[in-house]
């Protein structure tokens, strides 16, 4: 059985093959920037990000300290990782020219400030892990995108906490019970396999305007604009990505910004039209803070289907 995702972590035994100490110019906030970016996660309070990089698997580590950031990287990636470290916090993001213009979201602004959109660059890793929350519970696909690592991805450099996706090879490799028993349905291991097939495509993306790789990705079979949203939230840290389809978004920024608890992706869309551009920046606002109309129906029913 793979390790569960909250199992304790030790850092790798072996001294990092790149350092590398950022000094951003902006106000940090990682659960915002990072938000849909799911193969970085928190372990003992350091944010750890494992990805394969067009230069080799990278491990990478790294903790705000000070008003610096403080990253170390293992791997045959890791000078790309370390290069990559910038972007991944927002520092290519530009919200010059978003302006808060309600009650709600100044207020939101006023409590965690402008955020920054954090960009992998990866682009088959972001669609492939964008897949894997398809339709089921954020947990259950968390633990979902760690399995696949644990059982089909490459060995860990430094002997980092975070497993490596699987390259698009490795993917292409797996049968339909590997994708089960990493937690994975057919429908959406099928996606995945779509997004291994076109991975340097995918990867080419990185030169096109977000809004021109949106609009790339849902040609793709089993790509609607909630996975083309997470995709370019994450790869390219698209200010303006929303998750269109999602079960919960909608009811939660219509509720935020207009105080309705029935809203729907119309709703959403309305409300946030004055925010083009930055549409994407408001939605991750609203989640951060955890506004929402009151619960009146029973948290989903989280499920394993590794266990049948």
């Amino acid at each position: 059985m793979p390790r569960q995702t909250g199992s304790p972590v030790k850092a790798p035994p072996s001294p990092p093959d790149c350092s590398t100490v950022f000094r951003p110019t902006f106000d940090l906030n990682l659960k915002v920037t990072l938000m849909w970016v799911k193969t970085s996660q928190v372990r003992d309070g350091v944010r750890w990000w494992a990805t394969e990089t067009p230069e080799g698997s990278a491990s990478l580590a790294f903790r705000p300290l000070g008003g610096e950031v403080i990253a170390d990287a293992w791997g045959p990636g890791a000078a790309w990782a370390v290069g990559q470290l910038p972007a991944l916090l927002g520092n290519d993001d530009d919200p010059g020219d978003f302006q808060p213009r309600d009650s709600v979201v100044r207020g939101l602004v006023s409590g965690l400030g402008v955020p920054r959109m954090g960009a992998t660059g990866r682009w088959y890793e972001a669609m492939a892990t964008a897949a894997i929350y398809q339709r089921v519970v954020s947990a259950d696909a968390r633990t979902a995108v760690t399995r696949m690592g644990r059982l089909h991805g490459g060995d860990v450099p430094g002997g980092g906490p975070l497993p490596l996706f699987p390259r698009p090879e490795a993917v292409l490799r797996v049968p339909d019970h590997g994708f089960h028993r990493a937690g994975v349905d057919r429908a959406r291991s099928r996606v995945i396999r779509v997004a291994a097939k076109h991975a340097p495509r995918l990867e080419a993306l990185q030169e096109r305007p977000a809004s021109a790789a949106r609009e790339w990705l849902q040609r793709l079979p089993g790509v609607g604009p909630w996975t083309a949203a997470r995709t370019t939230g994450a790869a390219a840290g698209d200010p303006d990505a929303v998750p269109v389809g999602d079960l919960h978004v909608p009811v939660l920024v219509t509720y935020a910004l207009s105080g309705a608890t029935d809203g729907d992706d119309d709703s959403m869309l309305e409300l946030l039209e004055p925010y083009a551009g930055h549409r994407g920046r408001v939605v991750r606002l609203v989640k951060a803070a955890g506004i929402g109309p009151p619960k009146h129906h029973p948290a989903p029913t989280r499920f394993d289907i590794s266990r049948i």
